[in-house]
């Protein structure tokens, strides 16, 4: 009979193969980890491109920020008054401010809560008009962010905004206490007013939401000839907010804003008599950024005749830094400023709206509004125009 064979594996083989599989198994080890090990090589690999991408991130971040202050205009530093074009440009902190073009700022190394002032340089008559810029939404401050909105205001006598009181839209009507009489509105332009409106007052707050400011003068409106009662005429003079002009006085309401709304033309922005929202949010922004050293008693909204010693006919007779607030004269003092703003008070006829201090009576604050006649003229009557790209 024949013997099967035998198919299995010998004692010797098995040692050998598990041997081998031991060996086999070391390399695999080996290859794998180690200084030189795949899984070391994929780290590396892994940790190289990460670096990579950083990399690539901070370079695409540094061009994102170079187009951005191509875009921005730099610096306040860098404005000549040379632009053709309106500049837009950022503070030290990051503030945006617009420029207009054929002005230069005075003080580059300040901050927008500091009051940033231009100067225009290249407009022939109106040559050394400074405004300040007001910023309007959020910005930042040495103390921490605030919060400028556009608005038409009452203020409160701890200097808050009374929101029941206070108005957004133009035609709404402001009253400044809750069972007034009378109130006031903003932009209308038809027959039922005689006084002068704002040149688009719609188009005054698309532009500055848009562009995130606008200037007022830093002075009140000025005049190379010092004005009296018997100039006040039609034939009126070129003005400027130029510090060493004399205050343009002896005017009316419709001559303010005649002189204000012509003052710049065929240019790529536009000037105009101040309006409610621009005073008001004036006085927002000033309060906020309060650098006074003194009379901070109470409020900027709530504070008059910071300057009692006469009619200041020129913009630096200011007695010390009373009413010197963020760079701007004379909006708690000197003469009560005409605005855009209409009164509904009609017995007697008085559509025209005033606002701020006097200097010869401490019945006036900033915030103040008064309803006066159409004719009315004086002295301690002046105006402030406004700027806005």
């Amino acid at each position: 009979m024949k013997k099967q064979g035998n198919k299995g594996i010998t004692l010797i083989a098995l040692v050998i193969t598990i041997i081998v599989l031991l060996i086999l198994a070391g390399v695999s080890i080996a290859m794998l980890t180690g200084e030189n090990g795949i899984l070391s090589q994929a780290q590396r690999a892994k940790s190289e491109t990460e670096n990579a991408q950083a990399n690539e991130e901070s370079i695409l971040d540094n061009y994102a920020q170079y187009i951005e202050g191509s875009t921005n205009g730099g610096t306040l530093t860098t404005v000549t008054g040379n632009e053709t074009e309106n500049t837009k440009v950022q503070d030290s902190l990051g503030n945006t401010v617009w420029v207009p073009a054929g002005f230069k700022v005075v003080n580059p190394g300040d901050n927008v809560e500091d009051g940033i002032v231009i100067e225009d340089v290249s407009h022939g008559a109106t040559a050394g008009s400074q405004f300040v810029w007001i910023p309007v939404g959020k910005i930042k401050t040495t103390t921490g962010e605030k919060t400028i909105t556009l608005g038409r205001y009452v203020f409160n006598e701890d200097g808050t905004i009374n929101a029941s009181l206070s108005k957004e839209e133009p035609t709404d009507q402001l009253k400044t206490y809750s069972d007034a009489s009378y109130y006031y509105t903003e932009g209308l332009k038809d027959n039922s007013t005689a006084n002068t409106h704002a040149k688009d007052i719609n188009t005054f707050r698309t532009k500055v939401d848009s562009t995130g400011g606008y200037y007022v003068g830093r002075y009140e409106a000025r005049t190379v000839t010092q004005r009296t009662a018997s100039t006040n005429d039609s034939e009126l003079t070129q003005i400027t907010v130029e510090p060493n002009d004399y205050v343009y006085n002896y005017v009316t309401q419709i001559q303010a804003a005649k002189l204000s709304q012509e003052m710049y033309a065929d240019v790529n922005f536009t000037s105009d008599l101040i309006n409610s929202y621009a005073w008001d949010t004036a006085i927002d922004f000033l309060q906020k950024c309060d650098d006074r050293e003194g009379e901070k008693n109470k409020p900027y909204s709530q504070q008059n005749s910071l300057n009692t010693g006469g009619l200041a006919e020129k913009g630096t007779n200011n007695l010390g830094t009373k009413d010197i607030i963020c760079n701007i004269y004379d909006m708690a003092s000197n003469c009560p400023e005409w605005t855009t703003e209409t009164s509904s008070v009609s017995n007697p006829d008085r559509p025209c709206v005033s606002r701020g201090g006097d200097n010869t009576n401490n019945t006036g604050y900033t915030f103040s509004r008064y309803f006066i006649s159409i004719d009315a003229c004086g002295v301690n009557t002046s105006f402030r125009p406004i700027l806005y790209l």
